[in-house]
C-alpha cells in the first residue's frame, strides 16, 4: 500500500498522480498492502532479474522499483517518464519484470515494487533484496626456504584477487601442525573487490620431514606444494652420484683393458724371442754338422 512515508520516493513525474489520488480519496492510505519479501542473488558481471506481482486481469497503471529513495526504473500508462532511470535496467511491464545487467558490489540491497491498478484503490508495495557476490580466482601459494638440507623454515604466501565478500585464507596442513598466520586484506576503492592474502612461517625442524600444504579461500584451494623435504636423498640416489659411478665403472674396465692388451702383447713378444733363440740354436747346430762332415 502507498503511504505518505512512501510518497516522497516517488519519482517528480509519478508524485503529482499520488497528491491526486490521496486528495480525491481515489486510493487508501490506510488499508493493507501485499507485502512479499523476495531474496535475488547476483555475481559481479552478471545479470538479475527482479519480478512484481502484477494482475495480468488488471488494468496496470504505473509499476517502478525503487532503491530506498532512489527511482531506479518504471513505467506510468499516462504519461512518459521523465526522471533518470538507471542505465542497466529494463522494464518488462507484461510480465511485471525488471531486469538488471552488469551488476557489481554498489548494486546489493533492499528494494521495493510499486504497483498500482486503473480503478484500484489499494496500492501493492513487494519489498526485495538483492545480494551481489564476487568470485575469488585461484588461491597462488608460493614459498621461500633457506637454502639447506633440510630446510630450517619456509616462508609461505597464499593470494586471492578479486572476490566478494571478505574472506580470510585458511591453511590446509598434512601433518599436525600450527602456523603462524599474518593476514592481510585490501579492497578496491571503484569495485569494492577484495583482495586476501596471508603469510606464514613454517618451522621444519618440528615436522617429521616432507609434508604437503594447501591453501582455500572459500570453496576454491591452491595447488598442494612440498615443503621440508631435504635435497638431497638416499633413495633415490643423487644424481650426480650416479654420474660418477657410470665414470668410475668406465674408467676401470678402460684400464683391465688396456692392462689385458699389455700383457697379452707382452706374452706374444716373449714367444716370439723364444723362437727366435730356438731357431737360432738349431741352425747352430745344422752348420756344426757340416763342417764335421767335410772334414
Amino acid at each position: 500500500m502507498a503511504s505518505p512515508s512512501n510518497l516522497q520516493c516517488f519519482p517528480s513525474s509519478l508524485f503529482w498522480l499520488a497528491q491526486l489520488y490521496i486528495m480525491t480519496g481515489a486510493i487508501s492510505v490506510t488499508g493493507s498492502a501485499a507485502l512479499i519479501q523476495n531474496q535475488y542473488r547476483g555475481v559481479v558481471g552478471g545479470n538479475v532479474t527482479f519480478y512484481c506481482p502484477i494482475d495480468e486481469n488488471s488494468t496496470l497503471e504505473l509499476m517502478y522499483i525503487q532503491r530506498g529513495n532512489t527511482f531506479v526504473n518504471g513505467y506510468y500508462k499516462r504519461k512518459k517518464i521523465t526522471d533518470p532511470v538507471w542505465s542497466n535496467t529494463r522494464i518488462d511491464t507484461k510480465k511485471g519484470t525488471m531486469h538488471m545487467s552488469s551488476l557489481n558490489v554498489s548494486h546489493q540491497g533492499a528494494y521495493q515494487c510499486h504497483i498500482m491498478y486503473s480503478g484500484n484503490a489499494l496500492g501493492h508495495v513487494t519489498d526485495m533484496h538483492l545480494s551481489v557476490t564476487g568470485n575469488y580466482n585461484k588461491p597462488a601459494l608460493t614459498k621461500d626456504c633457506c637454502d639447506q638440507s633440510p630446510p630450517l623454515s619456509c616462508l609461505l604466501t597464499c593470494v586471492a584477487h578479486g572476490g566478494y565478500p571478505q574472506a580470510e585464507v585458511k591453511w590446509n596442513v598434512s601433518q599436525t601442525h600450527t602456523l603462524k598466520a599474518m593476514n592481510n586484506i585490501t579492497r578496491d576503492n571503484v569495485t569494492e573487490l577484495v583482495n586476501t592474502s596471508s603469510t606464514a612461517r613454517l618451522n621444519c625442524s618440528n615436522s617429521n620431514g616432507e609434508m604437503f600444504i594447501s591453501c582455500s579461500v572459500g570453496n576454491l584451494r591452491s595447488e598442494l606444494l612440498s615443503v621440508c623435504k631435504p635435497k638431497y636423498t638416499s633413495d633415490p640416489p643423487w644424481p650426480h652420484v650416479i654420474t660418477i659411478a657410470v665414470l668410475a665403472v668406465g674408467v676401470m674396465v678402460v684400464m683391465v683393458v688396456m692392462v689385458v692388451t699389455l700383457l697379452w702383447c707382452k706374452s706374444k713378444k716373449s714367444k716370439k724371442g723364444e723362437n727366435e733363440d730356438i731357431n737360432e740354436a738349431e741352425e747352430g747346430i745344422r752348420l756344426n754338422g757340416n763342417k764335421k762332415e767335410e772334414t
